[in-house]
């Protein structure tokens, strides 16, 4: 699959944003998440009040040349704490690069965003059984989220509003089990035509058994099989997802940089 450049960082942004907007719904916090998604030129705002310092829900998106001149003003939706620049490479300019430093941004993160043509996998047998989350396992699902980062604490009400977005029909998370006991974990969003990979986890006494490669092949049949033309994924550069990414035959998008206020 061949894609020019602005159009494969069109449709991620549009993807991204979406699925931003989900992961706030869904959030496994104390107090519900209050994001804001906010048109500014041609730029798009997120905030939210509830976790000023987030740089991930306090995120500035497609800021650009076309928005310097009112980054003054821009900056002013924000005044709580200071918002991160996600800057994509068409827009990072010597202007812009040199504005934000001038008011204490400094560039302290990139995101590698890849892309891939789903295919099918019919007639392959499966490495390890894999679950799709149900109203059922929801829960469960929840409890292996919360062991994944160090045990947190789940309580009624925070199971009560996430567990419904963990079975919608576009957002789809799965479950692979090793001997009964929780092995690896992801999910697959769906946006109109494409498909986003997103919260690939494997379990530290299962890591380098080909879990994420298994997930991997049934979200990429699972996308072909319900429409998707591209599947897009975001990774850390020279991490085992990015590896993971490469063998399964994502090819690179773009690399965005993450300028934060020191």
């Amino acid at each position: 699959m061949e894609k020019k450049p602005l159009e494969c960082l069109k449709e991620i942004e549009a993807a991204e944003l979406e699925l931003t907007r989900l992961n706030a719904a869904r959030s496994l916090v104390p107090m519900k998440r209050e994001l804001k998604v906010t048109p500014f030129g041609a730029s798009i705002l997120l905030r939210d009040c509830t976790d000023p310092a987030s740089i991930y829900y306090n995120r500035v998106k497609g800021f650009g040349p076309r928005d310097l001149p009112d980054l003054d003003r821009l900056l002013k939706h924000y005044p709580l704490a200071a918002p991160s620049f996600e800057l994509t490479p068409n827009h990072m300019t010597k202007e812009v690069t040199r504005a934000l430093c001038d008011k204490g941004f400094f560039p302290v993160e990139q995101l590698v965003y890849m892309y891939a043509c789903p295919k099918t996998t019919e007639g392959q047998a499966a490495s390890f059984p894999i679950e799709r989350v149900t109203e059922e396992s929801a829960e469960e699902f929840i409890r292996w989220i919360g062991e994944s980062v160090g045990g947190m604490k789940i309580n009624g009400a925070m199971m009560a509003r996430s567990k419904p977005f963990f079975c919608r029909p576009d957002f789809i998370n799965y479950m692979l089990r090793i001997d009964g006991s929780p092995a690896a974990m992801g999910s697959l969003f769906l946006h109109g035509e494409a498909g986003y990979i997103a919260n690939d986890y494997t379990f530290p006494t299962h890591r380098g058994k080909g879990c994420q490669k298994a997930l991997l092949a049934q979200r990429l049949g699972d996308a072909a099989r319900m429409g998707a033309k591209a599947v897009y994924t975001d990774v850390m550069f020279g991490s085992a997802s990015h590896a993971n990414m490469v063998k399964a035959g994502f090819r690179i998008s773009h690399v965005s940089t993450f300028w934060v206020k020191q």
